[in-house]
């Protein structure tokens, strides 16, 4: 095998391709080696703080980009603002003194910066994908998977949205380090960009004081899997937490995202998503968003189902009922009316039909099953519609 010295270069994602696992006390990583084709030993040492790695059976050598850009950050502010004399026919005009009321000359006054440009997210920080990629390597066996355990998610659920764990004394944020670690998941955009980190602290409630339980990272937000935006097959649930999330698609919902929040809600982000399922909790602020962004999505031609307080079974969120054993995701298109039979709408009138529903309930406050048989009632006696009624137990069109 030929010993390679070039300086390379490789991206946190490509990094996390190549299973790393944490040893050195969390300041070094060992990943399969890329550069040579490893898939059976982890070859390669990566030093988490300087972002330098190397494989010791081909001699591949380089840094991670996130550490290259963070050198370039440096660097940028370190640079000293010269520029080279230019020949002048006369001396400048020397610029009067300012002096304070104590006769002090008053201190030069800072410029003021132009606010950037509105755009996509950014990074909350340069080291975030290697930051992940630790985290996630020490999420097995660790207090974070006994943790997902009681919550009644599986460790190759989490580990296939990215969750991992970080130790007590790791997590960036060192002003909202907790003593039992933190669960950490990721923030993305439609596009798949990581642009920060969400840790919830490991314990019960009675544990874990309520100002120390969630802590982001701070900078910009996303969504918990938010590459689900992009998918176009069936309805898009939403939620607030990212274990709500994780109960959900536990529960067999394979469209989630969590918005981490009730005022996380982003429209430019679902432009193409034609209909929603809303999981919100169940409290005041809870109802309150999910009526609003019913409202919000039915002017925008959305079709919306909201999952009733029902479906939680008296608890206050997905992931309590969820780890409770009592949640019910069987909510659909559907109509429920008298006598137990099911109301069938047609795909031809069903936009509209959804549109009715979602402003009945959420500017009149009507219940969801009296909402559908109004909105359909109200679609019969319109002229332009010419749809019969149909009521039948198997749901279908006739």
């Amino acid at each position: 095998m030929t010993p390679r010295v070039e300086n390379l270069t490789m991206t946190g994602a490509e990094l996390a391709a190549c299973m790393p696992i944490a040893g050195e006390g969390g300041h070094g990583l060992r990943a399969l080696c890329p550069f040579h084709g490893s898939d059976h030993q982890r070859s390669l040492r990566v030093t988490v703080a300087a972002g330098r790695f190397v494989c010791f059976a081909c001699g591949a050598w380089g840094y991670l980009a996130e550490a290259r850009e963070r050198w370039q950050e440096e660097r940028q502010h370190q640079a000293v603002d010269w520029r080279p004399p230019t020949r002048q026919r006369r001396p400048p005009r020397p610029q009067p003194t300012l002096h304070t009321s104590a006769g002090h000359p008053a201190a030069a006054s800072k410029p003021v910066a132009r606010p950037a440009a509105p755009g996509a997210p950014a990074p909350a920080r340069p080291d975030l994908a290697q930051q992940l990629a630790v985290f996630q390597a020490a999420l097995p066996g660790s207090r974070g998977e006994t943790y997902l355990q009681q919550r009644g998610i599986p460790l190759a659920l989490a580990q296939q949205y990215g969750v991992g764990y970080a130790a007590p004394n790791t997590w960036p944020h060192a002003a909202r380090d907790w003593r039992g670690g933190r669960v950490v998941f990721p923030h993305t955009t439609p596009d798949g960009c990581l642009v920060n980190l969400y840790g919830r602290a490991v314990g019960t409630a009675a544990q874990v004081p309520k100002a120390k339980r969630h802590d982001h990272l701070p900078g910009e937000k996303g969504y918990l899997n938010a590459a689900a935006l992009q998918v176009d097959t069936g309805p898009l649930w939403v939620c607030e937490g990212a274990f709500d999330a994780l109960a959900l698609l536990a529960a067999g919902c394979t469209r989630v995202v969590a918005i981490f929040g009730v005022h996380g809600w982003r429209w430019d982000w679902v432009r193409q998503v034609r209909e929603f399922v809303f999981a919100l909790d169940t409290d005041g602020a809870g109802q309150q968003q999910w009526r609003k962004l019913a409202r919000e999505a039915a002017l925008r031609g959305k079709q919306v189902t909201v999952l009733e307080p029902a479906a939680y079974g008296g608890y206050k969120d997905v992931s309590e009922a969820w780890a409770a054993g009592v949640l019910g995701v069987g909510v659909g298109p559907a109509a429920a009316v008298a006598g137990g039979e099911t109301l069938a709408v047609p795909e031809e009138v069903y936009e509209a039909w959804a549109e009715r529903v979602a402003i009945m309930t959420a500017d009149g406050g009507v219940q969801h099953g009296e909402a559908e048989r109004l909105a359909w009632e109200g679609l019969q006696g319109c002229p332009q519609s010419s749809i019969a009624s149909h009521v039948g137990h198997d749901g279908k069109k006739a």
